[in-house]
């Protein structure tokens, strides 16, 4: 990412950088916060209306956001937590060079947490206004009871998919420990669990999400109301789809739902074009992908603020 001078920000700037022109630290482990993904999530987090408020962020990642929530959204504070405690040095380094004035308002949990589930991070999240996260939808490509479906399915695992690249938990999660939750069998345990909790500890908090809508966004909306929140859209936009994720995790759902009349139940959707006007089916999408591991896919990314029905 290019420096740039504070001046020079538009209003709605994503990934903002500070006064001195610093640009954010990004080793290989850290996600890279000039994906796509960063983007949209921030430009909605900028729509829901943020100032003033304390705000938790559940994998704080590089800090990028905590500096666009102080800096540009006018948050009262900030905490925040990561799976992988390095980031969390990583965000609080960052944090101090991109948003110096507020850095102060930053108050991170520091060492490995999974969720919220420490004593610390249950203690911030109960004082919380709003929790956001962006937290991945796809299983481990190497988790057991994950290769069991590929192998019922009679799914090839694409070449290169089932190696671990240094920022690989930014991508995938441990599918069989979380599947004691209804919506893992469509990827998003990781992101169940995380309501379940937020309503146990902080039960009139909002929460805003970051989701990639490869199974179309009216199966998230039936997971946060199942969860007791009423989902509303802030922002979307089409992205391409990064190389370095999995997706033959979409083509089993396909595969598994044929034949069984619920088909219709669940429809993946992925983009020829990033005008998003040609629809292929996660089959589709991943023919073109045997064919040309280099052919450009889309799909959509969407930010969604969930309120707590009893609230």
């Amino acid at each position: 990412m290019p420096d740039l001078n504070v001046d020079e920000i538009p209003s709605g700037a994503s990934v903002p950088v500070s006064a001195d022109g610093v640009s954010p630290e990004v080793p290989d482990f850290a996600f890279d916060p000039t994906d796509p993904w960063t983007e949209t999530f921030q430009k909605g987090l900028e729509r829901a209306g943020l100032s003033g408020k304390r705000i938790y962020e559940v994998g704080i990642g590089t800090g990028i956001n905590v500096a666009f929530l102080l800096r540009m959204c006018g948050a009262a504070h900030v905490s925040g937590s990561d799976l992988d405690p390095r980031l969390v040095v990583l965000a609080e380094r960052n944090v101090r060079s991109l948003a110096p004035e507020e850095a102060n308002l930053f108050h991170p949990v520091r060492g490995e947490v999974s969720l919220i589930d420490t004593e610390e991070a249950q203690a911030r999240i109960a004082e919380t206004d709003v929790i956001i996260a962006c937290l991945p939808q796809v299983g481990d490509p190497g988790d057991r009871r994950l290769t069991a479906f590929r192998k019922a399915q009679s799914v090839e695992l694409p070449e290169g998919a089932g190696e671990k690249a240094d920022d690989h938990i930014a991508h995938y999660y441990p599918w069989a420990a979380f599947d004691e939750y209804p919506f893992n069998s469509v990827g998003l345990g990781l992101n169940e669990a995380l309501l379940r909790r937020i309503r146990d500890q902080a039960p009139t908090a909002q929460v805003i999400m970051n989701f990639g809508c490869r199974i179309g966004t009216g199966i998230i909306f039936e997971m946060f109301e199942a969860n007791g929140f009423r989902p509303e859209k802030l922002h979307s936009q089409i992205v391409r789809q990064d190389a370095g994720t999995d997706i033959s995790f979409f083509v089993m759902l396909e595969k598994a739902l044929r034949g069984t009349g619920l088909e219709k139940d669940l429809v993946c959707v992925f983009f020829a074009d990033e005008d998003a006007a040609s629809p292929l089916s996660a089959s589709e999408a991943q023919d073109l992908l045997d064919r040309d591991p280099d052919t450009p896919l889309f799909h959509e990314v969407c930010v969604i603020r969930a309120v707590p029905v009893a609230a």
